[in-house]
């Protein structure tokens, strides 16, 4: 072994134990390291749990999409009508001022709608499996103007892919973890610039993974981004990660 490791593995391993035997504050230290690997294990666990129960969910759901293309039963209108009112959610700023009704797979919308949100709507919705035709009642409004459903929202962005949102489920969340750790891998075996290029990318998704915390926060653009009036606190993945070693600090 290398001389120079060995010294420093040593030294290392030397000024932790002096650290967590030290005869004044020593207790205390190991009671909070102690306390921190419990939260720790507690945390991980559920996350584990959560991850879990989202992929089984995930590969269920594709599975039966699968299965609904190579059946040709006609899906009941309650449920169509369920399912497009599920995607209403994410594609208009005021869903609920939007009619719903299906008949034998023909779904009639009505009600007011902005202008700038028909196009994606109808585009969507016609890709709904089960979604035969879509009859276009709607009562378009360039702007909101004083129409009492179309006041407040929130603008939405339509259908995203995962990796584009701003939170990401836990599935996407293990998948990004994943990758990033074994990129960071491959970016140190390799040991030249592209190496350490491609480490740096893989502990910034490995980060992103962990903490579902966007890439311009951890970064620090978000102020240069001009965002400077929206909330720019950490989600509370990142937040409780960083109150719990504050915590600890102030406890030694």
């Amino acid at each position: 072994m290398n001389k120079g490791l060995a010294f420093g593995a040593g030294l290392g391993i030397g000024t932790v134990v002096m650290y967590m035997l030290d005869p004044d504050r020593g207790n205390r230290r190991r009671a909070v390291l102690r306390d921190k690997l419990a939260y720790a294990t507690k945390k991980t666990g559920k996350g584990i749990e959560i991850t879990a129960r989202d992929l089984r969910n995930r590969a269920q759901g594709i599975a039966a999409s699968i299965q609904s293309k190579f059946t040709s039963a006609e899906i009941d209108d309650a449920v169509l009508v369920d399912r497009v009112r599920s995607k209403l959610g994410r594609i208009v700023s005021h869903p609920g001022a939007i009619k719903v009704a299906s008949e034998i797979g023909n779904v009639t919308l009505s009600g007011p709608i902005l202008e700038a949100e028909v196009d994606n709507l109808l585009s969507c919705l016609k890709q709904i499996q089960g979604v035969n035709e879509v009859v276009n009642n709607l009562e378009v409004h360039k702007e909101a103007g004083n129409h009492p459903a179309l006041q407040g929202g929130r603008e939405r962005r339509g259908h995203q892919l995962e990796f584009l949102q701003e939170n990401w489920s836990p599935a996407a969340r293990f998948i990004a973890s994943a990758a990033g750790a074994s990129l960071a891998v491959y970016g140190g075996i390799r040991r030249d610039v592209l190496g350490a290029g491609l480490g740096a990318a893989g502990l910034l998704l490995l980060t992103r993974g962990i903490t579902n915390t966007e890439f311009k926060r951890l970064a620090g653009l978000d102020d240069a981004w001009g965002n400077n009036n929206e909330d720019t606190r950490p989600n509370r993945d990142a937040s409780s990660v960083k109150s719990m070693f504050a915590h600890g600090a102030a406890s030694m």
